[in-house]
């Protein structure tokens, strides 16, 4: 196919992120050194996309905007939801730039293996009206299904109860219409009490005859719904390292690095420190004596300071750490732990960890969950963080707290400690 026949890409990340609590926006967050929108938009350059168009809102336009200048030749155009009615308000806010073009929608805090934009790129010639994509899962997800027949999409439903999918299809953010005209049209005169304004529009262009292609997709699906979900794609992310990169300023003789590890430049590794990959370190950070790292990713100036261990977790920028134990964790930047804090992340019964997003109590499907910690908070030598527990920004957790609960932003939560004085009445020997 001749590169300049691909559609425009409407990039949808307008959206709030609420549901990541205390963590800030999905496009932001970083994974070996880049934000996840720069993985979305790379994908999508290296397969000769070169118009895209990013919805964007306040919190995250700044960061696309600097984007922009690592895409030269691209052209990146920034539009900001305005409408704010979900995915159907963010393509309508871009509607003067799609309107009667072919356009290929997609979310780009979700990421895929390759072969899907390959495989979509091949199928794109045999498309008639536009073409919808799906994934297999046998397991329940929140989220929109699709009912198939002879590779056509006949219906979509949106978030159906476990026992009413009518399908085991769950519809993934990677929507191509060969022209918008008619769904700009329906989607404008589309309601809903509901967030699914755009897939009744989609329902409703199904009903005219549009014939709509279905997509099979079956390699690895990420995407950051809830804040537990980025552990999930660190794991991916630090799958792709595949041998030891060192740009360490110092690396102590007697310190152990083992498996697939980054260490940018800068950093120092110090004596008898352990590194287990896949792992990576940013910039300027101190890896301290004695500590442990494994499976997890290290932000630019953090310290792990003496006899911490970090496992499976993701820790932020300028972060300090000193004789703590984080596991399964995500760390925001500027976040600091007291000597002997530590985050609890298995429970005694060893069942699945819980953990409320908007006051409702969800399984979040992990055995092992830690902390999630919101940026700029601070945690007391000696305290105990229960599995699952959310810390919101700006927060202080006093020295010797159990938390149990999740922790608002801009909090000080206290443990009341009452002490008694008494006379000693043992003799003295």
């Amino acid at each position: 196919m001749v590169m300049n026949t691909l559609p425009t890409v409407l990039l949808l990340a307008g959206g709030d992120s609420t549901r990541l609590w205390p963590l800030s926006d999905k496009h932001s967050l970083i994974f070996l050194g880049k934000p996840l929108a720069y993985y979305a938009l790379s994908q999508l350059v290296r397969f000769g996309f070169k118009n895209i168009i990013v919805v964007v809102s306040e919190r995250n336009k700044s960061l696309f905007e600097l984007l922009k200048s690592e895409f030269p030749g691209v052209v990146i155009t920034l539009v900001m939801q305005e409408d704010r009615r979900g995915m159907a308000g963010a393509v309508l806010s871009a509607k003067k730039y799609i309107e009667r073009n072919p356009v290929l929608i997609v979310g780009p805090s979700d990421v895929f293996e390759d072969t899907l934009v390959s495989d979509f790129v091949n199928y794109l010639p045999k498309v008639q009206d536009g073409m919808l994509t799906g994934i297999h899962l046998n397991d329940y997800f929140p989220g929109g299904y699709l009912k198939v027949l002879n590779d056509k999409v006949v219906s979509i439903i949106e978030k159906p109860e476990r026992e009413k999918r009518g399908s085991n299809i769950v519809r993934l953010i990677f929507d191509y219409f060969k022209d918008t005209s008619d769904f700009l049209k329906i989607l404008q005169n589309t309601e809903s009490k509901n967030d699914d304004i755009y897939e009744k529009a989609i329902g409703i262009l199904i009903g005219k005859k549009a014939n709509i292609s279905f997509l099979s997709y079956t390699g690895f699906w990420g995407h950051v719904k809830y804040p537990w979900d980025v552990l999930t794609l660190s794991s991916y992310f630090l799958s792709k390292i595949t041998n030891q990169t060192i740009k360490a300023r110092e690396i102590a003789k007697s310190a152990t690095i083992r498996g697939p590890v980054i260490i940018e430049s800068g950093s120092r590794v110090l004596d008898h420190a352990v590194i287990i990959g896949p792992t990576y370190i940013g910039k300027n950070c101190i890896v301290g004596n004695n500590t442990l790292i494994r499976e997890s990713i290290i932000g630019e100036g953090s310290v792990v300071g003496f006899a911490s261990e970090v496992a499976r977790s993701v820790v932020g920028n300028n972060c300090y750490f000193h004789n703590n134990y984080v596991g399964d964790s995500v760390i925001s930047d500027h976040v600091s732990m007291g000597a002997m804090a530590t985050t609890a992340n298995f429970r005694l019964d060893q069942k699945s960890v819980s953990s409320a997003v908007n006051k409702q109590k969800l399984d979040t499907g992990k055995v092992k969950l830690g902390s999630i910690i919101g940026q700029m908070s601070k945690v007391g030598v000696h305290a105990a963080l229960m599995p699952g527990i959310k810390i919101g920004k700006n927060s202080f957790i006093s020295s010797g707290a159990i938390v149990e609960s999740d922790v608002p932003d801009n909090s000080f939560y206290k443990s009341e400690i009452n002490f008694k004085l008494v006379t000693n009445k043992h003799s003295k020997k």
